[in-house]
């Protein structure tokens, strides 16, 4: 099982890396640049990067990025939009230089357009980077939303309305479980029914699962994470998810509220706890 975390780049990547292991984690997720904005951000470091990949491959690891948060491919202020465009395709050069597998990138906001336009809207950015795109093997990865103001993707018709028109090696699909279940679209008593688990093109594209449990309560349309085993999903609901035998193949990244990257630790040996007791 790959079983990972959100950890800082701060310090760069080579050093990210080198915490994984020490966390118990043979995956992690970085931040590609600033995530709360797109000015400031450092040139990438290429020898940091080189050194970062052949360390992954030594400690058997597996990682993602993650664009900032104020990407928007679905917005309706075009100045935004060309921004966020630009700013997806520096993203998968930088997972490209650090031998990284995806880039994950939230489903746009609309505003007040409505979701029939915000998923056109996307599509054609999505178009727009993949034009535009010079790397190989690293997936853009679009993540469902729990549905929170204008959001797209926070139902499993609209996730795959979006990345339907794309070959699944160029945008595959990253599931995040907070989002899902505040979007009202898997619940805690059984989240295994969640029709996607049995769909052939949502599960061809699906390569990476953020697991977080939920501050909110089922189908509140918030985005909050919580601490495994804290939250409204529960250590039931995490551990239904995590031996389901449809996701043993998928890298799970633990993105929950931590209050350092130490912390992680705890996390995940709770969730390899979970694991180990239902087997």
């Amino acid at each position: 099982m790959r079983l990972g975390c959100h950890l800082s780049v701060a310090k760069g990547f080579a050093t990210a890396a080198k915490v994984a292991p020490t966390l118990g984690a043979n995956a992690f997720q970085y931040f590609t640049k600033n995530p709360r904005g797109f000015r400031n951000a450092k040139p990438l470091n290429r020898e940091d990067a080189e050194r970062g990949r052949r360390l992954m491959q030594e400690l058997d690891l597996v990682a993602i990025g993650h664009t900032p948060y104020l990407i928007n491919l679905a917005a309706a202020d075009d100045e935004l939009y060309h921004v966020s465009i630009a700013a997806l395709v520096q993203d998968l050069v930088i997972a490209e230089a650090r031998g990284t597998y995806g880039v994950v990138v939230h489903c746009g906001k609309p505003k007040d357009r409505g979701r029939d336009w915000g998923i056109e809207r996307m599509q054609h950015a999505l178009r727009q980077v993949l034009d535009q795109n010079r790397t190989e093997g690293v997936q853009i990865l679009v993540e469902n939303t729990a549905g929170q103001g204008s959001e797209i993707g926070a139902s499993l018709d609209e996730l795959l309305a979006i990345v339907a028109p794309f070959a699944p090696h160029d945008v595959g699909i990253c599931f995040d479980t907070q989002h899902a279940f505040a979007a009202g679209m898997m619940t805690r008593e059984n989240p295994g029914a969640f029709p996607g688990f049995d769909h052939p093109d949502f599960m061809r594209r699906l390569t990476a699962i953020h697991l977080n449990d939920s501050k909110v309560a089922f189908a509140a349309h918030k985005d909050r994470h919580e601490l495994i085993g804290q939250g409204a999903l529960g250590l039931d609901g995490i551990a239904r998810i995590v031996n389901d035998p449809r996701l043993a193949d998928i890298p799970f990244y633990l993105e929950t509220p931590v209050n350092q990257e130490t912390q992680y630790a705890d996390e995940i040996a709770t969730v390899k706890s979970l694991i180990e007791h239902t087997r």
